[in-house]
């Protein structure tokens, strides 16, 4: 039996890369994970595997590459590598490809479970080291937690700066991808002058002689700060040079041409706008020179996708680049402890060596974590909370062939679980809200949830869902899930089609025109107080619907039902680099108002005289029946409706999805379903 000879595969990879022929590159990887299996060389098989995941996650195919983690995971172990670098190198690829797959939870559990392993196999001034924090800085990035990725890339490049290692062009490489990486968090804070000098930085260091691919993501980065600061001619040149390297290095087929070039188109209506507003002297200039400073507020969904295009396909394992979701900051209980932190507790100390003891065999088929219905699952719990449906107890998802052959077993022992936990429980469970902890079959949990066993192939079919019941499905947290599979149905509602979002963005300005700038003001002319409120809160709802969709859901999730919308925008307006930060508080002063009507003080005195009114009746808002003293909306109220569409226009301007500065929302409409259909058309093409 001939043997597999790993360093030559090495080089013939290099390379073909080197020859820039990429449409090569899969067949010879899959033919030589083929020659693994006939030289019987599982070590082999798995160095080709990782390069196969790496190269598929340059192409976005991530479908195919999830089950190549699974084996690869699964290879090392029975390998006995645990404790080795070849371990810590399978888990931060692994974890790269779930990052990649928008697998947050899963990746930054792996990404841990590889820093730890790290401090036993490798040394803390190593290369692979640096790539471990610039990866968990990536995924820090990707879910808007600046602060944490800029410590991240800053320590990565404290180990790549030491001048002894910084000569290498290898290096090289990687100190200039760290500060391009370091730049989109700095420009995502709004530190734009911090991040030009990095990401320039990061370009004059590829310029000066360094050979690589990730000389793209420097000049993307650069045009990205560039677009920020209002240089939007700037921004195409620099994204033209990164599509000429990324067209040469991976070929047009890719998430990383495709993300780049729709960037550029961004960058170019920009241009475009700028261009129209110096030749029409009279045009309102308002909007577009808002535009360079709402930039700043670019989803990180989008940077994310930038950042991720930054990886090296040749090298998974050593990548250059590259849930802590805590309870609103409003939102505290006295003593500390929540919902999802005493579910995650309770995980801990009580299921998992539960499961651990009696199902070893199984373990790594059972998921765990906290979703649902609850306030505890958004994470907004407080101590009035506590009187239903509060307690220990988490839920554990099992495949329907799990769940047939050890489900009632593990629910038998779950229940046999300590009831009392930390001080709390046992748990109170309200009449008719259904089973919210246990376990479950994966299928038949989101069934509960949305009507339906996982998320709609036929886009046709999204219309069913509405916001509120995708929240329920896609919030909380998940605590383990070595299969992926309950993740991967879950991560299936959050990926709306983006003609659904388009869809419910048209709407959702329709709703807010009519409720918030057409009928507001004509029942305060009519003085119907209660209609006006009736207004306000559909205007209210509308505009945090906006909020969450133009942000795009598989980032920030949905819109959850009106008890915690406004916990919820809140939330949504403290994360760095989102769209519409700034509606939030308008909206709230809207409702706060004790007034919305300009009222005649006339009226009013005689009312207080003499009129039939109740003077019990009367208070700040006026009578109710008193329908002749207000008869006009407040100015200040219709500013505050007025600053809201204005910011909702700049952000369809910014996104490319109208043409238009009229702040009538109604009219953009148009261009959206223009885009709309678009997409529809691009779908029914592919």
């Amino acid at each position: 039996m001939e043997s597999f000879d790993i360093d030559r595969f090495h080089r013939d990879l290099d390379e073909l890369f080197v020859q820039h022929r990429t449409t090569e590159v899969e067949q010879f990887l899959l033919e030589s994970l083929a020659q693994t299996d006939e030289a019987d060389d599982a070590q082999a098989r798995l160095a080709v595997l990782a390069e196969l995941i790496g190269f598929y996650r340059s192409r976005g195919r991530h479908q195919e590459n999830l089950p190549l983690v699974q084996q690869s995971l699964e290879l090392a172990l029975s390998l006995g590598l645990e404790g080795t670098p070849e371990f810590t190198n399978t888990l931060i690829n692994a974890a790269t490809e779930l990052r990649a797959a928008h697998q947050y939870e899963q990746a930054e559990d792996l990404y841990h479970q590889a820093m730890e392993s790290a401090k036993s196999t490798l040394a803390p001034d190593s290369h692979e080291l640096a790539a471990l924090h610039n990866n968990l800085a990536l995924l820090y990035q990707e879910t808007n937690r600046h602060d944490a990725a800029i410590d991240e890339f800053t320590t990565a490049l404290q180990i790549l700066e030491n001048p002894a290692r910084a000569a290498s062009p290898d290096t090289a490489v990687d100190i200039a991808s760290t500060h391009s990486n370091l730049a989109l968090s700095l420009a995502a804070q709004g530190k734009l002058d911090e991040a030009y000098d990095h990401a320039s930085h990061a370009v004059s260091l590829f310029d000066n002689g360094l050979d690589s691919a990730h000389a793209a993501a420097a000049h993307a980065t650069v045009a990205h700060v560039l677009l920020l600061r209002g240089d939007p001619a700037a921004a195409v040149r620099e994204y033209d040079a990164a599509l000429r390297i990324i067209r040469e290095r991976y070929g047009e087929d890719s998430d990383y041409f495709r993300v780049t070039r729709d960037n550029r188109e961004t960058a170019q209506h920009a241009l475009d706008a700028a261009r129209q507003a110096a030749d029409a002297p009279y045009a309102r200039q308002e909007p577009q020179q808002q535009s360079g400073q709402q930039l700043a507020n670019q989803p990180q969904d989008q940077q994310g996708q930038q950042a991720q295009g930054q990886q090296n396909p040749q090298r998974p394992q050593d990548q250059h680049n590259h849930d802590n979701h805590q309870p609103p900051a409003a939102i505290r209980i006295v003593d500390d402890v929540t919902g999802l932190s005493l579910a995650r507790a309770y995980w801990d100390e009580c299921c998992k060596p539960m499961i651990a003891a009696k199902y070893e065999r199984v373990r790594d088929h059972i998921a765990a974590g906290l979703v649902g219905h609850g306030s505890e699952c958004y994470g907004f719990d407080d101590e009035l909370s506590r009187d239903h449906d509060f307690g220990p107890g988490v839920c554990l998802w099992l495949t329907d062939e799990d769940y047939a052959r050890f489900g009632a077993q593990l629910q038998a022992d779950y229940d046999a679980l300590p009831q009392q936990f930390h001080g709390f429980g046992p748990r109170v469970e309200s009449d008719h809200a259904g089973k919210r902890v246990g376990v479950f079959r994966i299928g038949e949990f989101f069934e509960s949830i949305t009507g339906m066993p996982a998320a709609p192939t036929d886009p046709r079919l999204w219309v069913t869902l509405d916001e509120p019941t995708l929240a329920a499905a896609t919030n909380g947290r998940v605590f383990a899930d070595p299969l992926g599979a309950f993740s991967h149905v879950r991560q299936g509602f959050r990926a709306m089609p983006d003609e659904e979002i388009l869809r419910r963005v048209s709407q959702r300005l329709g709703m807010a025109a009519q409720a918030g700038q057409y009928n507001l003001p004509r029942m305060a002319r009519r003085g119907d107080l209660p209609a006006m409120r009736m207004c306000v809160s559909e205007f209210c709802t509308a505009v945090t619907s906006l909020a969450f969709l133009l942000n795009n859901p598989l980032t920030v999730g949905y819109m959850p039902y009106y008890k915690w919308q406004f916990a919820a925008l809140r939330q949504l307006s403290r994360r760095p680099g989102m769209r519409l930060r700034g509606v939030c508080a308008p909206l709230e002063a809207l409702c706060d108002m004790n007034s919305l009507c300009a009222v005649n003080s006339s009226v009013v005195n005689s009312s207080a005289a003499g009129s039939t009114v109740d003077s019990g009746a009367m208070d700040s808002t006026i009578a109710l029946d008193n329908v002749v003293g207000a008869d006009a909306l407040n100015p200040r109220a219709e500013q505050l409706v007025d600053s809201v569409c204005r910011q909702i226009v700049a952000a369809l301007q910014e996104l490319g999805l109208t043409r238009s500065d009229e702040t009538f929302l109604d009219w953009h409409r148009p261009y959206v379903d223009e885009k709309m259909r678009d997409y529809a058309r691009m779908q029914e093409g592919a």
